[in-house]
């Protein structure tokens, strides 16, 4: 996982992020999201991310390093929305996180 902290395997975060009033039109609009990593050392990351999942570690272990999420989940809802016959009632992910040293 980390070549200079091999103590590092694992880390976890879960987040919920509600956000009203948007329309299918803005599901990919730009905007920010930040998180806290807990590391299985104990340790933390803040990561500050935007809507097109990147980013950038802003304190604790590799701060200043870049952050790349991919989202994968199903897409039966957006399908609908895009298609203009319906809303997206709530979209549910599994992240892969990718954090990248200087």
């Amino acid at each position: 996982m980390s070549p200079s902290n091999p103590a590092l395997t694992s880390g976890s975060r879960t987040s919920t992020a509600l956000v009203s009033g948007r329309s299918c039109l803005d599901l990919l609009d730009s905007g920010s999201v930040t998180a806290t990593i807990t590391w299985n050392t104990g340790q933390t990351s803040t990561i500050a991310t935007n809507h097109t999942a990147t980013g950038t570690v802003t304190s604790g272990l590799f701060t200043g390093s870049t952050v790349l999420q991919v989202f994968t989940g199903p897409a039966s809802d957006v399908l609908l929305c895009t298609a203009g016959l319906g809303t997206v009632s709530g979209i549910y992910a599994v992240a892969t996180l990718e954090i990248t040293s200087l």
